[in-house]
């Protein structure tokens, strides 16, 4: 039996992490959770536990990566007996650089139930470890570099998610609604999404798209129903509607053994008329629609996501026909975006009459096809990992002479959708320096969203916002 301790510092549930405690748990071994902020505090909670091994889930260009070495860092000056295992986006796609560290033991490239129980199974019975699949390994010799694991294909194989690792801190205790991932894998190409690069980086490695069968997911919901009794559930796919077949025969068994409103993500192209009755019927209280931009050419040339206006305002008109809450994701600070471009965005969304309005702020983080592109265009230098900030929700690396008042615009992005008059007001105000203000007025129009359309609880909200507000805001995201 292996004690792994699982490390990060958002106050947030994540499915990797879930999914890895309840594979190891079905085989025997010991899991804890440290979520912490402080890098003192998450060192001193880890040597607390006295685990075999700690897993870091790290993602790219948010500062995670160099809050989770500053933890590992303290873990070895402490025990250098620990290994430390860096997972998730940040390791996959950089894998050299970080095991560059001298904190940093193994890293894990890819989806690591498997990996991650095997290296806990051959750890127990003091096997070498350096050839499982899926991870990289630093020895005496060097570093070695397996292959990637071969995706599983039947999700099914999977325990329940262990949301009782998070009971250690009450999370879901207060949630009106909890979220649940009924699949992996997206087929679209977006140029400002990880998908496509993490698809052809495993292509050869097993089926990329996978959903839970209806039967396992409707188990999965009861028992979350039972246990912690929410309200609603939001379903996080990247893409809820992409198999038809499989949405009736879910639909029916939903209705019949669930029935809770929920919350899921869509695509015009793959939401007809069928697809939204289905939702309807079913209970959807909400879903979510990428509009990104108003603009057809940025959307179409630029993003690669050869989706029209026409088609988001046909989609719109039949989910408000079937009384359907629209929630739209947007982004402010394209490559090239002027601001009338960005106010397009926003009257789009008032066209549409969007239910709540998500923004964020375009981020050219490594890696990303659109990123590439623009590197390879000579419009795009290579920007240090360090300069990005810690969310997407606060400022812009890109150098072009309108980007603060495109950050500005995102600030107020909620405000000038939801009182238009505003409109001549906030041209003025986007013209002065991105500063403290602008970014409460965003908080708050957050919080309203968070309260309304994905039904936090106040006592939840309250919490995640005390114990993410200094990763968003403060210095990069390193809390000591």
């Amino acid at each position: 039996m292996i004690k792994a301790v699982f490390c990060h510092r958002f106050v947030y549930s994540f499915f990797g992490v879930m999914s890895l405690s309840a594979v190891l748990k079905k085989n025997g071994h010991k899991t804890e959770l440290v979520m912490e902020p402080a890098v003192s505090k998450a060192v001193s909670g880890i040597l607390r536990a006295t685990p075999r091994i700690v897993i870091f889930s790290t993602l790219t260009a948010t500062g995670d990566f160099e809050w989770a070495l500053e933890v590992a860092n303290g873990i070895k000056q402490k025990n250098k007996n620990i290994l430390t295992v860096f997972g998730n986006l940040h390791p996959t796609l950089f894998p050299e650089e970080s095991l560059s560290h001298p904190s940093v033991d193994i890293i894990c490239r890819g989806e690591g139930e498997y990996a991650l129980l095997e290296l806990c199974s051959r750890l127990a019975s003091e096997r070498d470890y350096s050839d499982i699949p899926g991870l990289w390994v630093k020895g005496p010799e060097g570093i070695v570099k397996n292959p990637p694991g071969k995706l599983i294909e039947n999700l099914d194989e999977f325990p329940f998610p262990d949301r009782d690792l998070y009971q250690k801190y009450g999370y879901f205790n207060n949630l009106d609604s909890i979220d649940v991932l009924a699949g992996r894998g997206c087929p679209f190409s977006c140029s400002y999404c990880m998908n496509p690069v993490m698809r052809n980086m495993f292509r050869d490695s097993g089926k990329f798209i996978r959903k839970h069968s209806p039967d396992y997911l409707i188990a999965e919901l009861e028992q979350i129903k039972e246990k912690f009794r929410p309200k609603y559930f939001t379903f996080v796919d990247e893409l809820f509607t992409i198999n038809k077949e499989w949405l009736r025969e879910f639909s029916g068994k939903y209705k019949t053994r669930i029935g809770l409103p929920f919350v899921c993500n869509i695509t015009p192209d793959t939401a007809d008329d069928e697809v939204i009755a289905l939702l309807s019927q079913t209970g959807v209280f909400c879903v979510c629609m990428g509009i990104e931009t108003g603009n057809d050419e940025i959307r179409r040339d630029l993003l690669n996501k050869p989706i029209t206006n026409a088609q988001i305002e046909r989609t719109a008109d039949s989910l408000h026909v079937r009384g359907i809450k629209l929630l739209t994701s947007n982004v402010v600070g394209w490559p090239g975006e002027t601001v009338e471009n960005a106010f397009e965005t926003v009257e789009l969304n008032r066209k549409i009459k969007t239910d709540f309005i998500y923004a964020t702020v375009f981020q050219p983080y490594p890696g990303l096809p659109l990123t590439e592109k623009l590197r390879a265009e000579g419009v795009l230098p290579v920007i240090p990992l360090k300069d990005f900030d810690t969310t997407f929700f606060k400022g812009s690396v890109l150098k072009q002479a309108n980007i603060a008042q495109l950050v500005n615009l995102h600030k107020f992005f909620f405000w000038v959708f939801k009182f238009p008059r505003l409109k001549s007001i906030v041209r003025f105000l986007i013209k002065l320096p991105p500063n403290w203000l602008f970014e409460q007025l965003f908080i708050i129009s957050y919080a309203w969203l968070a309260l309304s359309c994905f039904r936090r609880h106040p006592l939840q909200l309250l919490a995640m916002g005390a114990g993410n507000t200094r990763i968003f805001f403060g210095d990069k995201g390193i809390s000591r």
